[in-house]
């Protein structure tokens, strides 16, 4: 069940927050500096924000955001931090007990009358990740879908294990747990957002999507680069992923929930050190742990198809840091190790962006459809307004990213692409697997 790492385990208290300023002048100018140079060089969209002992020290958007005023930005599963925290204030009224099995609510779901709500929060439930669809990847929430059909497909994939015995990170458990939240107070989890955490905060760009936010609030885009221009991605409809990740925040807001969170303000310190990872645990109760060398820090991370987003909060040193991209050219994780070099004082260099051009005259040759007895989908490669692209059976298109001969990349799902044009096969890489593909 434990994931084990070698991070030492760092006790939650806002006596140990430390008076002296992590955040010089020097450092903020070189943190200025830093996002300036991947704005200027067209590599990210997005904002970065850092808070310390209270006090906003930056606050950074970089890049287009579309063609509306946008003032949100989508944070995935960031949302499972909300949804917890939802969890905390009503255990704390004595509304809901983390005890509670999950059959009290939803006997149909498969070793619901032995599977917890505190296992639900803590992803050591056994359910899966209806997000995935059988091999149909993550595209099928991407148009609205009903409520039946997404518990149709948690009971279709079943449970993996016996409640506590592992840990694996479940969409799943988080939707039935917004589900629950609004059968147990008989509101909706946009309300529940509203009135225990982005009003009492004053988060004013902070709310939960539902079909009505989608018409009147305004939600950046998410974007990939073509022919050296951002355009804009397909992404998922919202509300299917409620509670599990449908939030739409700025970094400012999520800090200000951070420091919140740390100095007992929306539930009490002592139910927040009960939800944080112990030991050598990776996930605690809606939050996970966050480090860079020897800091830890905890929050959590959020990914939808096109945005990626981290918020954390270092109880040392009083640092919220929260960063989402929205449009990535650049490694989110790479420009992240960067900014908290900076902030910690560690070496980092500026990178270059000296990007590969690719030989044009093979993408008629890397065309075709590409398979193997036991890969589950086919894979069409095609070329389209010069650039490569690729799209499996039943999926939406992507684009194909050039970064060497032969070589592309896929960035938003790992993926890596090797041709062999003369022997009509490739090679993908994914999630340290290999596949050898022929071209049909």
């Amino acid at each position: 069940m434990n994931i084990k790492i070698t991070f030492f385990l760092l006790i939650i208290s806002t006596s140990l927050l430390a008076q002296n300023a992590t955040i010089t002048a020097e450092k903020k100018a070189r943190i200025a500096e830093y996002i300036e140079h991947f704005k200027f060089n067209n590599q990210l969209l997005g904002n970065v924000a850092i808070k310390e002992n209270g006090n906003d020290i930056i606050n950074t958007r970089f890049g287009t955001m579309g063609s509306k005023d946008a003032s949100s930005y989508t944070i995935g599963s960031v949302t499972k931090m909300f949804t917890a925290v939802l969890f905390a204030k009503m255990m704390e009224k004595d509304i809901i007990n983390w005890d509670e099995k999950l059959n009290v609510y939803f006997p149909q779901i498969p070793n619901s009358e032995i599977i917890t709500l505190k296992h639900m929060l803590n992803h050591t439930s056994g359910l899966q990740d209806y997000v995935v669809k059988e091999d149909s990847l993550y595209f099928w929430l991407k148009e609205p879908v009903t409520q039946m059909e997404i518990f149709s497909e948690i009971i279709r994939q079943g449970s993996a294990f016996k409640p506590g015995d592992s840990l694996s990170y479940s969409n799943s458990a988080y939707y039935l747990l917004a589900r629950i939240l609004e059968q147990k107070t008989n509101k909706t989890y946009q309300q529940l957002v509203v009135e225990n955490i982005t009003q009492p905060l004053e988060m004013i760009n902070t709310f939960a999507i539902d079909e009505k936010s989608l018409q009147l609030r305004n939600v950046a885009n998410s974007y990939e680069k073509r022919n050296d221009a951002w355009t804009e991605t397909d992404e998922f409809y919202f509300p299917n992923v409620s509670g599990v990740g449908n939030i739409a925040s700025t970094a400012a807001d999520l800090n200000r929930m951070m420091s919140a969170l740390f100095s007992g303000k929306i539930i009490d310190t002592a139910t927040l050190n009960k939800m944080l990872p112990i030991e050598a645990d990776w996930f605690g109760v809606g939050f996970m742990k966050v480090p860079f060398y020897e800091y830890i820090a905890y929050g959590h991370g959020g990914d939808t198809y096109g945005t990626h987003s981290v918020t954390s909060f270092n109880a040392n040193n009083g640092l919220a840091i929260s960063y989402i991209i929205n449009g990535e050219h650049y490694p989110t994780n790479d420009f992240a190790i960067g900014l908290l070099s900076i902030v910690y004082g560690k070496e980092y260099t500026l990178p270059e962006f000296k990007e590969y051009k690719p030989e044009l005259r093979f993408y008629e040759q890397y065309g075709g459809t590409y398979g193997a007895s036991g890969f589950p989908l086919n894979i069409k490669i095609f070329k389209a307004d010069n650039q490569l692209m690729a799209q499996a059976e039943g999926q939406p298109e992507f684009t194909l990213t050039p970064t060497a001969k032969h070589i592309f990349s896929f960035a938003a799902a790992g993926l890596e692409i090797e041709f062999m044009p003369f022997e009509n096969k490739l090679i993908l890489k994914q999630g340290g697997q290999l596949f050898e593909l022929l071209k049909k």
